[in-house]
Parts: structure tokens; C-alpha cells; sequence
């Protein structure tokens, strides 16, 4: 498969593939490799090898590479790209390679969205682009993995190896890491383990009987967030960053039920580093849910969670390595 394109008017269609491709011959047939391209419409997570040639220069085939590594019901933004293809400052020449990208849908590019959020422009439509991806978003709604009084949705690894990797390296030189206080018996109490608290607005936001102001976003954490907000449909106003140098550091059993906070809204946690465990357990049967948090994988906790289910994230001395944790929220202001 050389060529594929969304079309309306046959004419046009056949007119364009003889300005493409002046030198060929052409005839219609319905043939192998045609359905074989067709039947990701149908039958998606059973695709059969696609055998793709394509003409472009080497920065192009580069990008074009990338876009395939990005995973159905899965979203990245033009500067990821950059980072992924070792030019991290061309975004633009990125966004140019994409919109030259000669064979729709199979090479994903309607799979890249702006850093803010915005789907942005696509050769075959905006319209189109925000059906596929709300399309392919419904093949791979994630399930609930509470049984009940709750959801919760484990998403996977967001981002690839490369992307979690850059995003652990510059959130651990870049965020305002301090050690968490927390006041107990009219004592106060500091932990190994470092925290920040960043927002839209310097928002207060109270805990363990210790009030915090949020920091301005960076803009890594406003490239996150967006990302976390295209792939569950939520919003959020507010990140709360945990730091665990290793696995002796660990949470207790709690939940993320302060005034502060919307009440039954979303949380989504973003995970980079060393994998934990983390575990879930009903505040009024007992019952408990456990998982494994991957570098660079998403959680969301939303409805009646909060309310009904405490969490945690067990210490362990067979994890040597850090974890940053970012919790994406909604602060109610006044």
C-alpha cells in the first residue's frame, strides 16, 4: 500500500491519484491488499501485516515511523514526536511531516493533537479526525476494575519508553520538590517522601492538616495534563507530585476526599519510574483490589471512589529505584 485517503467525490479521487502518481497505470479491483487495509475499520486488534511503501525524505519516514508506535485509543502531541525523532525543537517540521503523511489512518497522524489539548488540523477534515479518535477511543473504553461503589480505569502505558523516560528526567530537575508535613496530635511530622503542588491558580488546598499553594503549571505538567484530559474526557485545574526515592517509601491506607476537591470528580494519576504496586480496598467489606503501576502508565479514580474506597501504595525493599507520581484534580474555588 502505497496510497490511502478519506474521499467524498470519486472524480476528484481518481484526478488526485493521477497527480500523485502520473507515471502509473490504473485500474479499479477490488483485491487483497485492499481489504487487507480495510479490515482495520472492522476488526482493529486483529489487524494482518500491512506491507506499506512509501516515498519521502528521511526526516519524513522517521516521523512517519513514530506515528505507527502510537497505540489505538492512544494520543501523542507534535512535541513528543519531536522528542521521539532526537529533534525536540522541531515541532513545526514534525507537524509539516505529518501533514504530508500519504497513507491515512493505517499511518496514524490523526493519533497526534496539539500540546493544549486541541485536536488541531488534519488533511482530511477536523471533523473526521475528532470522529476517529472519539471513534477509536469507544473500541478501547477501558473497563471498570472496582466491582462495585466506584470506578476506577487503568489505561496502561500512556506514553512510550523513550516519552515516560524524558518526563521522569525533566519532572525530577524542574518541579519545586519539598519534603511533606503533615500535623498529628498537635505534632508536626516531615517525610522522606517530597511532594509539590501545582495549579491554573495559586489554589489552597489542605491535607493532613497542612494548607498548600499551588506553584503556576509548567510546561511539562500542562503537557501532561492535557494528554491525561484527551484520554479520559475529564478536565482538571491542579496537580498534586509525590516523589518516592525508593520503595521503602510508600502511603497509607486513605482516601482523596477533602472539601477542597470536587466533590465525586476525576482524579487521574500519572506514573513514571519504578513500578509499584497499588492497591484499593472497600471502607465498608474489606475487599481489595491490587495492580501494578507502569512507567509511564495512567489511573483514573472518579464517582462514588473516593467516598467508598480507600487506596494505598505498599512500601517494598525489592524496589531500589524512584517513582514520581502526578495526580491530576479539580479544585473548587470560590
Amino acid at each position: 500500500v502505497c496510497h490511502m485517503a478519506f474521499e467524498n467525490d470519486d472524480v476528484k479521487a481518481f484526478r488526485d491519484l493521477q497527480q500523485k502518481f502520473p507515471q502509473a497505470s490504473f485500474q479499479q479491483n477490488t483485491d487483497l491488499f485492499q481489504q487487507e487495509a480495510l479490515f482495520i475499520f472492522r476488526q482493529s486488534d486483529r489487524l494482518p501485516e500491512i506491507k506499506l511503501h512509501l516515498k519521502g525524505t528521511g526526516f519524513q519516514l522517521k516521523v512517519w515511523e513514530s506515528l505507527l508506535k502510537i497505540p489505538m485509543g492512544r494520543l501523542s502531541t507534535y512535541g513528543a514526536i519531536a522528542l521521539q525523532v532526537g529533534r525536540p525543537s522541531a515541532a513545526r517540521a514534525v507537524g509539516t511531516a505529518i501533514g504530508s503523511n500519504p497513507v491515512a489512518f493505517l499511518i496514524p497522524c490523526h493519533r497526534v493533537i496539539q500540546s493544549s489539548g486541541s485536536f488541531g488540523g488534519y488533511m482530511w477534515g477536523a471533523n473526521r479526525k475528532a470522529a476517529i479518535i472519539g471513534w477509536e477511543g469507544a473500541q478501547t473504553e477501558k473497563k471498570n476494575l472496582l466491582p462495585y461503589d466506584g470506578m476506577v480505569q487503568y489505561y496502561g502505558k500512556l506514553l512510550d519508553q523513550a516519552e515516560a523516560n524524558d518526563y521522569f528526567d525533566i519532572l525530577m530537575k524542574t518541579i519545586d520538590w519539598r519534603n511533606d508535613e503533615a500535623i498529628m496530635f498537635g505534632k508536626r511530622i516531615v517525610t522522606k517522601r517530597k511532594v509539590a503542588w501545582y495549579g491554573e491558580k495559586p489554589f489552597e488546598y489542605t491535607y493532613s492538616n497542612v494548607t498548600k499553594y499551588a506553584l503556576p503549571f509548567t510546561s511539562e505538567l500542562q503537557a501532561l495534563r492535557s494528554l491525561a484530559e484527551t484520554a479520559t474526557g475529564e478536565t482538571y485545574n491542579s496537580c498534586l507530585l509525590n516523589l518516592y526515592h525508593d520503595g521503602t517509601e510508600g502511603m497509607a491506607w486513605h482516601s482523596d476526599g477533602e472539601p477542597d476537591l470536587k466533590k465525586d470528580g476525576a482524579i487521574a494519576s500519572l506514573s513514571f519510574g519504578a513500578e509499584r504496586k497499588f492497591a484499593f480496598k472497600h471502607k465498608q467489606s474489606g475487599e481489595k483490589i491490587e495492580l501494578q503501576l507502569a512507567h509511564g502508565s495512567l489511573l483514573v479514580m472518579k464517582g462514588k471512589t473516593q467516598a467508598c474506597w480507600l487506596h494505598r501504595l505498599p512500601p517494598s525493599r525489592l524496589v531500589k529505584a524512584p517513582r514520581i507520581n502526578l495526580t491530576f484534580r479539580t479544585i473548587i474555588s470560590d
